[in-house]
């Protein structure tokens, strides 16, 4: 969305006006933001995972179902296999 002429020139008055009065902040404004690591996002994909595995058997629990226990069981024995499979194989990333 585009401003309107005298909105961006105040914009662009307040930015040279933060700039001068402080040249350090106005530098770490205009950096980009920094990216989230792949690791960390593995992990949290991984955790979400994990947490849906245990909603599965509590819902199983609830429900009675032994079938339902089962799949969320599996979901959670996967992430621990996971781990296991990263740990025999020493992959860094």
């Amino acid at each position: 969305m585009k401003l309107p002429d005298h909105e961006q020139r105040e914009l662009e008055e307040i930015e040279r006006r933060l700039a001068e009065d402080d040249p350090k902040f106005a530098a770490k404004l205009n950096r980009p933001a920094p990216r989230v690591p792949h690791r960390t996002l593995m992990l949290a994909g991984v955790l979400a995972f994990y947490v849906a595995g245990l909603v599965v058997v509590m819902t199983g629990v609830t429900l009675a179902s032994q079938i339902v226990i089962a799949l969320g069981a599996a979901m959670v024995l996967a992430v621990f296999g996971w781990f296991g499979v990263r740990a025999w194989r020493g992959t860094k990333e």
